[in-house]
């Protein structure tokens, strides 16, 4: 079989799956795709205001904002009143939570036209962390602001209200926000957080339930929504009223089944214990505002004005709240800034519900830092710790499938299927894993029936069905079948450069060498850097008589990224050398003879391909 190949395919699904490893410890806190990782280094020591100053930037768009915060520090030592200096300073100190020193320049940039608006901002949650609500309020009182400004500001200035103990107003103040459909969730969560401080319970009943009586408001704000539910749920608990706050509790479950800062809860109610309140004080309000509308955002271009949200939030309330680590680990995984990842995991405390997943997430991350065995160290605790967890249980499996650790991630995988409820959309996928891991134990006969049954339970996935179709073509059996089945995967996924070049290299193993380099060169320009899809169309080439562009293609399968393992090394340069060798044709049923050594040898892990 071509073990090139299918090795390839499967480190692909294996790393692709542990976007799948990890379910909701909250909706908002999944695990962070697999992304080659940027090891984040200090600042270089520079000397002159040009260097400082476009070391900064630099960092800046390699979204480091410690080391631009560094390097603007610089830059204002050598230029204090620079005013573009100090604008683009005080982002990168906020953005870096260096909040006293993003307040000090805000306090020079309030008239400023072009940051006013977040220099007044900054100056607002200075004053209400400082507990002066009213100068709070004034602040915050902005011109020609964007529907996200208003809905921020009107509820930033609502709770400054409450802490100043004028509750009606506070109300006032939400309820007259009025902008885009989309303000009624958010309004109706803060509206039921500041009458449920201010002890008025019926307002924040009626707040709250108009929230999670319709599933619709997740489709906003999932954190909302679920916050909601969690909100009702302990002003019903502390109100005595143990079955409301059950009823509260499960509206969010059926949202989020398993979501862990609500199973938590759900099982204190039941204990009878005594539950916190959502929130403690004006402070913490107004925390609870930015990590929410920051959600909100946190995706694509948002995500830098959602770290500042988040930062602000760190700043404005005197706790730090679990759920707001998570969100900023998450968005320093997105970035691919594992270190500060981890630092903030390992911030959240051991009995946060949201460690579970903090734990989940740490042990990717050591993965992708290469700290390999302290990642599988790190999982393998996390199945003693939580044994009846299938995330924790997939999580180490995907570890060490990519590892090539097969035999000992098929118990896992064993143990997952056990725990996965019936009806898991999961099911498929972990079927599939455990048919990858037999398959590259070479047992082909417990491996078909897996790739069957996650076909079965989710007919429509392109990695399965490419992973089971070129395997059956690899194999010289179900050839039109196989074949079809990664044509398939391929209209599934018509820009997966990696999917292309498997039904390529398949038309290769049929011998249909035209038809392999129309689609391995469709391939490469989806994919030019991949060593493995270069040496595929290096030898399509050779055999349709296009020698030189084979060697061309040889030549940087040597120099692409991963790089290829010292054995695949050789045997690419020997076909520099040599070319490749008569064809030898195979019979129905027969594995297709490996023509070159690399066909037996190349074990080279899989480029993680986009989702």
């Amino acid at each position: 079989m071509d073990t090139s190949r299918i090795s390839r395919i499967a480190l692909s699904a294996t790393l692709a799956a542990s976007m799948l490893a990890i379910g909701a410890a909250g909706a908002q806190a999944k695990p962070t795709k697999p992304a080659p990782v940027v090891v984040s280094k200090g600042p270089i020591e520079v000397n002159s205001l040009s260097g400082a100053y476009l070391a900064a930037k630099q960092a800046r768009e390699n979204r480091q904002p410690d080391v631009a915060a560094q390097y603007y520090e610089k830059a204002l030592s050598l230029d204090p009143t620079s005013e573009t200096l100090q604008q683009e300073a005080m982002f990168a100190y906020l953005a870096d939570g260096r909040f006293a020193e993003g307040v000090k320049l805000a306090a020079k940039l309030a008239n400023n036209e072009d940051v006013g608006k977040v220099a007044h901002i900054a100056l607002g949650l200075d004053a209400l962390r400082a507990s002066r609500f009213d100068a709070a309020i004034s602040q915050l009182k902005l011109d020609d602001t964007s529907d996200l400004d208003t809905l921020l500001v009107g509820h930033l200035s609502a709770w400054a209200e409450l802490g100043a103990g004028r509750s009606k107003d506070a109300l006032a103040r939400v309820n007259a926000l009025s902008g885009a459909s989309w303000f009624a969730v958010f309004n109706q969560y803060q509206t039921g957080l500041l009458a449920g401080l201010s002890g008025n319970l019926p307002a924040a009943r009626t707040a709250l339930n108009s929230v999670i009586s319709d599933q619709a408001s997740a489709q906003t704000s999932v954190d909302a929504f679920l916050a909601s539910a969690e909100a009702l749920g302990r002003l019903e608990a502390r109100a005595g009223k143990k079955a409301d706050a059950l009823a509260a509790i499960d509206k969010g479950l059926e949202l989020a089944p398993g979501y862990d800062p609500l199973t938590q809860l759900r099982a204190e109610v039941e204990a009878g214990k005594k539950v916190a309140p959502p929130i403690e004080n004006a402070q913490d309000g107004a925390a609870e505002t930015l990590y929410i509308l920051g959600q909100a955002i946190n995706r694509g271009d948002g995500q830098d004005v959602a770290l500042l949200y988040f930062q602000f939030a760190k700043a404005v309330s005197p706790t730090v709240d679990p759920k707001l680590l998570t969100a900023m680990a998450g968005v320093a995984d997105r970035t691919q800034q594992i270190d500060l990842a981890l630092s903030y995991y390992e911030q959240i405390p051991k009995t946060s519900p949201y460690r579970r997943t903090a734990e989940l997430q740490m042990g990717l991350d050591l993965w992708q830092a290469d700290r390999k065995d302290d990642a599988k160290t790190h999982l393998r605790k996390a199945v003693s710790d939580y044994p009846n967890d299938l995330q924790a249980h997939l999580a180490f499996a995907d570890i060490l499938s990519a590892d090539k650790s097969f035999a000992e991630a098929v118990p896992l995988l064993d143990r997952a299927l056990e725990l996965a409820p019936k009806d898991s959309s999961t099911l498929w996928n972990i079927h599939f894993q455990r048919g990858i891991a037999f398959e590259r134990l070479k047992q082909w006969d417990k491996a078909e029936p897996e790739f069957k049954k996650a076909l079965e339970l989710s007919p429509d996935q392109p990695q399965v069905l490419n992973y089971l179709g070129y395997s059956w073509v690899d194999m010289n059996r179900n050839l039109d079948e196989g074949l079809q089945m990664i044509r398939t995967a391929v209209d599934l996924r018509p820009n997966d450069g990696y999917i292309i070049d498997s039904l390529g290299w398949a038309y290769y193993r049929l011998g249909r060498y035209p038809d392999a380099v129309e689609q391995l060169e469709r391939a490469i320009l989806l994919t030019p850097a991949d060593p493995t899809i270069n040496d595929h169309l290096g030898d399509a080439y050779w055999r349709v008589g296009r020698t030189r562009e084979a060697r061309f293609q040889w030549n940087r399968a040597l120099i692409g990224e991963p790089k290829p393992e010292p054995n695949v090394v050789e045997t690419i340069k020997r076909k520099l050398a040599e070319g490749l060798g008569p064809e030898a044709p195979t019979k129905p049923g027969e594995v297709a003879p490996d023509t070159d050594a690399q066909r037996a040898a190349n074990e080279a892990p899989a480029a993680v391909r986009p989702n």
